[in-house]
Order: C-alpha cells, then structure tokens, then sequence
C-alpha cells in the first residue's frame, strides 16, 4: 500500500469530472452485467452469488479508482 492505512478506510467523493466519468462508467457496466445475469439465471443461490461478486468488484473498481487519483495527487504535491 502506497498511500496511508488511514486513506483506505476514509470516504473520499468523487470530485473530479474524470473521477466521476469512471465511477459512472464502472457502475453503468456493473449493472448492465447484473441485470443480464438476473434474466439469464434461474438458479436463486447462483444467482445470489453472481450479484455479490458484481457488487464486491465495483466496490473494488471504484476504490482502485479513488487510490489512483489520490496516488497521483500525492505525487503532484511531492
């Protein structure tokens, strides 16, 4: 981890039309995926289990995203 513990675990909005445009992004495909599989899939545990993987890797896309612009912010103040 590059940046402190602390940043990791503290809310950080998006506040940068780029930040922003890649949130959107991840969050319009996780959906679009989630809501194929809720169509596709008739099995209910696999189904369940599908849908909390999509959640887990947004969640995970979007903080990679917030690591990375605040990664790069804290080079440009270097």
């Amino acid at each position: 981890m590059s940046l402190p513990i602390e940043e990791y675990f503290r809310y950080h909005p998006p506040t940068t039309i780029e930040r922003k445009r890649k949130h959107k992004r991840i969050n319009s495909l996780a959906l679009e995926f989630a809501k194929a599989i809720d169509v596709e899939v008739k099995d209910e545990d696999c189904k369940k289990m599908a849908m909390f993987a999509i959640q887990q890797a947004r969640m995970f896309a979007n903080q990679g995203i917030t690591v990375d612009e605040l990664e790069q912010k804290a080079v440009e103040e270097a």
